[in-house]
């Protein structure tokens, strides 16, 4: 008896295993890995972040910890998200949200830059856990979270 290839293809794709989503909680904006795809985006101020940003992160007058409040206050009112986590020592947040109708799921990753000059910044990444395209969400969620950091801050 031969074996038919499609139950050999079967069991070879049963044994190959799947990725899963990357592990949120490691995701650190500075050091990310592009997905090479329209449904990511990151902002950072030139010469900190590994790959190459989008657009530059402002860069404030603020003190990293009051950045860093700023940036957890505004995460923790947007809808449907969830912060996953909050690190005070390397001033580092990652939340995913879901989107409203389908609940995709979007990671999005924030750092704080304390600057040489001692003014601070920030790394902010957003990406689609699924699909290719995002229609731009992920680019006007960071722009519309980042104007409300500047306004938390009192410069809006």
């Amino acid at each position: 008896m031969t074996p038919r290839p499609a139950a050999l293809l079967w069991l070879v794709l049963l044994a190959v295993p799947m990725p899963l989503r990357a592990q949120p909680l490691a995701l650190d904006p500075v050091l990310v890995a592009r997905t090479g795809r329209p449904n990511d985006r990151l902002l950072c101020p030139e010469g900190f972040c590994r790959a190459p940003a989008d657009a530059p992160a402002p860069i404030l007058e603020a003190a990293p910890q009051r950045l860093f409040a700023a940036w957890k206050a505004v995460i923790e009112a947007a809808p449907r998200t969830t912060l996953l986590l909050v690190d005070e020592r390397e001033l580092r947040l990652v939340a995913e949200q879901r989107s409203r109708v389908f609940g995709f799921v979007d990671t999005i990753a924030v750092k704080v830059l304390a600057l040489p000059d001692g003014r601070t910044s920030f790394a902010a990444y957003s990406r689609s856990e699924t699909g290719y395209w995002d229609l731009g969400v992920n680019a006007a969620r960071l722009e519309e979270w980042t104007r409300a950091v500047l306004e938390r801050l009192g410069r809006g």
